[in-house]
């Protein structure tokens, strides 16, 4: 037994002294470590330049917060949108008013 016990000695200090040769992690319990993450390249400046800025929500919430305020706030993206949702109503083309929509229908068929 003395013999393999040995062997299994001299074949982690051989993984250990290869890992400080080869610039590797010495790991023999195999626990997690998350490394892998680490070793990854950073990926925060292409996420900065693929993603719009954040000024976008800002004014939607400026806009939102005027109207609470009882000011005008004009912008003309929200004109432009209100108008088109009043023409897609205007044709029926419009969301369905609350309780009139796919859950409410497949539920007043299964109560009858």
């Amino acid at each position: 037994m003395s013999g393999a016990s040995a062997k299994v000695a001299r074949t982690l200090k051989l993984a250990e002294i290869s890992s400080k040769i080869f610039g590797t992690t010495f790991n023999p319990t195999g626990a997690r470590t998350g490394n892998y993450i680490l070793r990854q390249n950073f990926r925060g400046e292409q996420m900065v330049r693929y993603y719009p800025s954040q000024m976008d929500g800002d004014m939607a919430r400026v806009s939102r917060i005027s109207r609470l305020m009882g000011e005008k706030y004009y912008d003309p993206e929200e004109i432009d949108r209100l108008n088109a949702l009043d023409k897609r109503k205007a044709r029926g083309k419009g969301g369905p008013k609350k309780g009139e929509g796919k859950r409410a229908a497949l539920s007043k068929g299964k109560k009858r």
